[in-house]
């Protein structure tokens, strides 16, 4: 069975939404696999819109605000703007609160702590660190989980709040830790990405359409190869193009636009230009 005729009984309710494995033809016109099924993916970028969207539009709200008094860095005003928001929509964390202390360490965009007795990482993520090479404005990191869950989802991250480090925001995110003792090459990196539409535009970044991955070399920590030698993409750095910004906003403002999030971000043209009636 194609992809497309996949996707005609995943929209229709049948097929299996765990596992699966298809061959798709993207507009590149290459063909290659994805590894889980539409509606799989489809129903978790729905409940990770979901979780966010009161935190969005608040945010949003206290950004219309802004009476002059909000910081003129946008780093800092976005970061103001979201704890407020966190607080009005009652999803601020408090950042000792978060488990895992003991298991800290440290990195250029997270601070991580590890439960090891659940192999369960916390993240307390600063959403605008590399922000030179993320190139999409400030405002756009708090959906960059949603992007990561469509395109890594063996590796999702779950969003949980926003805490507060030194008056600045944090985004915080659970994650099952990946059992490894090896890394690929970059050879393997390239293939990989290549299979979700991926294609070189520079040393360790790979983009399409709509989006770059960047910092997946061999010698980073963002990608490492499982117990069953399969790559799994921890946190790499994910930079929105502006088409992809107009999409995610339309499908916070819709979940019907779910549907083209996806496709647009796998290079796959929407399924009613393919004859495919969505739900």
């Amino acid at each position: 069975m194609g992809f497309l005729k996949s996707l005609a009984e995943l929209f229709k309710g049948g097929g299996n939404a765990e596992r699966t494995e298809e061959c798709v033809s993207g507009r590149d016109g290459r063909e290659r696999r994805i590894i889980h099924s539409f509606s799989s993916i489809r129903e978790r970028a729905v409940s990770d819109i979901g979780g966010i969207r009161v935190l969005a539009a608040a945010c949003a709200d206290e950004r219309s605000r802004d009476t002059g008094q909000m910081p003129s860095d946008p780093v800092r005003r976005e970061s103001r703007a979201l704890i407020a928001a966190a607080r009005r929509a009652g999803c601020f964390v408090e950042a000792d609160s978060i488990p895992g202390t003991r298991y800290t360490i440290r990195t250029g965009e997270s601070e991580v702590r590890l439960v090891q007795r659940e192999q369960v990482y916390y993240k307390i993520k600063d959403p605008f660190a590399k922000s030179h090479l993320k190139k999409h404005p400030v405002e756009f990191g708090l959906y960059e989980h949603i992007v990561h869950n469509i395109l890594f989802p063996d590796c999702r991250l779950d969003f949980l709040g926003i805490a507060e480090d030194v008056r600045e925001a944090r985004i915080v995110y659970r994650q099952k830790a990946v059992r490894s003792d090896m890394r690929p090459t970059d050879k393997q990196i390239a293939e990989c990405l290549s299979e979700i539409g991926l294609q070189p535009e520079g040393r360790y970044s790979f983009g399409n359409n709509v989006l770059f991955v960047t910092d997946v070399g061999q010698d980073g920590d963002n990608v490492l190869l499982d117990d069953e030698r399969r790559l799994r993409f921890i946190d790499p750095i994910i930079g929105f193009k502006q088409s992809l910004l107009n999409l995610l906003t339309a499908a916070l403002e819709d979940e019907s636009n779910v549907n083209g999030l996806i496709f647009a971000i796998h290079g796959v043209a929407k399924p009613e230009q393919k004859g495919i009636v969505s739900q």
